[in-house]
């Protein structure tokens, strides 16, 4: 897989560089980028045999590179609140694919989001439920345990019953089993599991809508400032049509993937972030 070409050049450079010598300030694990995740959260994390594949892990690989870091090490959450501590407590450098919330924002730093999520519903095909909060009185929703998600279906459709799982992995088993009828999440997720024939993604218009991106400890300016870099230049890279970028990223989310988002879409949504976080950089055409 090609990546965009300004990080690729850097990294064909780094390649033809003389063996790194360690200096007293430069430790092995300074050059290790400490990654939280989740498994099987597609189509961030997926489990490979030879480690991990997702949108979230070339995203941390353009941080990787960005960093100078020479290498991504995995730690796998066992709750959300597991992951996030982990980045808080430093045991992690970063987790990438975080919806935002303001409570988090408080002991986090965001970086730009790479993606917008949405609260929804997937259930069966043949349900008669509208997703309107009405419709779900009385009904049982599976969520993940200290979600955004969760936090959302709590406020605006109480008259449901949430059954709370640790892991992303754990509540689509209990879906995928019977054991909840329907299962509450972010739209990225739900879609990268769900199937035209057999399942539906209610309602059509998310119950509320976050940013995904990149969490770091508010002590480390400098890592949120290479992600951020790496981010745009990821988002750029996408909008002036280089192959390699676009690739990589509909593969997960573009034409094709199990989300299905249109390049116009992703295009018009990666503008809208950069137009109001950074400097794009446009090709002027005369008399336009």
């Amino acid at each position: 897989m090609r990546f965009p070409k300004l990080l690729a050049s850097a990294a064909a450079l780094s390649a033809l560089a003389a063996p790194l010598t360690l200096s007293p300030k430069a430790s092995a694990a300074s050059l290790e980028l400490k990654a939280v995740i989740f498994e099987e959260v597609k189509p961030l994390y997926s489990k490979t045999d030879s480690g991990y594949e997702g949108f979230g892990v070339d995203v941390l690989e353009q941080i990787r590179m960005q960093s100078g870091r020479r290498r991504v090490s995995y730690r796998v959450a066992s709750s959300v609140k597991d992951g996030i501590n982990a980045v808080i407590t430093g045991k992690a450098d970063i987790a990438c694919g975080v919806a935002f919330t303001w409570g988090r924002s408080t002991q986090l730093s965001y970086s730009l989001p790479f993606g917008v999520g949405g609260t929804r519903l997937l259930t069966s095909s043949d349900t008669t439920i509208d997703g309107t909060p009405d419709s779900l009185k009385g009904q049982t929703v599976g969520v993940v345990r200290d979600t955004a998600s969760a936090q959302v279906l709590k406020s605006v459709v109480p008259g449901a019953t949430l059954k709370a799982f640790d892991t992303p992995a754990e509540a689509l088993t209990a879906f995928n089993s019977g054991e909840v009828p329907m299962l509450g999440g972010g739209t990225l997720w739900l879609a990268a599991n769900s199937s035209p024939e057999t399942t539906a993604l209610l309602p059509f218009r998310p119950y509320g809508r976050s940013g995904i991106g990149c969490i770091v400890g508010q002590n480390n300016g400098k890592l949120l400032s290479q992600a951020n870099i790496a981010i745009g230049q990821m988002m750029q890279a996408y909008m002036d049509g280089d192959a390699g970028t676009r690739e990589m990223v509909d593969r997960w989310i573009g034409p094709g993937s199990s989300v299905g988002l249109t390049r116009a879409g992703i295009t018009s949504l990666y503008g809208l972030i950069l137009s109001i976080t950074a400097e794009i950089s446009t090709v002027v055409v005369p008399g336009s």
